[in-house]
């Protein structure tokens, strides 16, 4: 089962949500909310695998609240869910850690697939977020010295991924099988020494930009 918990203060929008994740036969409700003022709180009593956080709410943004949990909490996967598709949002959400990024217009189908990406090591995102992510990670070609030793071919699984890619698409893009691709990601987090494709990309690509 994977536990999801559910941040967002749209109240009809949330009850949508929360029907969404109870009636998917391998989810668990971990939790919904209006706000996260006590996210840290909540993540801890509810221990949540991923959660779906909206960025816009009250008391406290999801960008900063993403970046309490992943603190506290590294292994709690972060999906945001906002209408925000701003370059500066998707950045701030990369640096506080966040897995994902969807768009409110996304299918429930696509949120769904998104949460089992996520937990399969994806790094889920709506295609316009995908492309600008795309953007701005790889604008400018990184340095040799800013690659941390990755060949080639490892950067290019990765800019794959970073366009919200499943394995599985990657691998079929690639030409390569998913077991080829989960092998190149080993290696990259080794390398890297992180635990998911968004802090590898925002290692590789973004934190030069900071």
């Amino acid at each position: 089962m994977i536990k999801v918990a559910i941040y967002e203060d749209n109240v009809g929008l949330r009850e949508v949500l929360v029907s969404v994740i109870k009636s998917t036969q391998d989810f668990e409700m971990a939790g919904e909310f209006g706000n996260c003022m006590d996210v840290l709180e909540n993540t801890r009593a509810f221990q949540p695998d991923v959660i779906l956080m909206d960025i816009d709410m009250p008391g406290k943004s999801g960008i900063a609240g993403t970046a309490e949990v992943k603190a506290a909490f590294p292994n709690v996967e972060v999906i945001i869910n906002t209408v925000f598709d701003d370059d500066n949002r998707i950045f701030d959400a990369l640096k506080a850690g966040a897995t994902g990024y969807l768009l409110k217009k996304s299918s429930l189908g696509h949120l769904v697939g998104s949460i089992r990406d996520v937990k399969d090591g994806g790094a889920p995102m709506s295609p316009a977020i995908a492309r600008k992510v795309l953007e701005l990670s790889i604008a400018d070609k990184p340095s040799e010295t800013s690659t941390f030793n990755l060949s080639e071919r490892e950067l290019d699984v990765l800019k794959s991924l970073s366009r919200g890619l499943s394995y599985k698409m990657a691998a079929d893009e690639m030409c390569l099988s998913i077991d080829t691709i989960r092998s190149y990601v080993k290696r990259i987090y080794e390398k890297l020494h992180v635990h998911s494709v968004t802090e590898a990309v925002h290692k590789v690509f973004i934190e030069k930009r900071e």
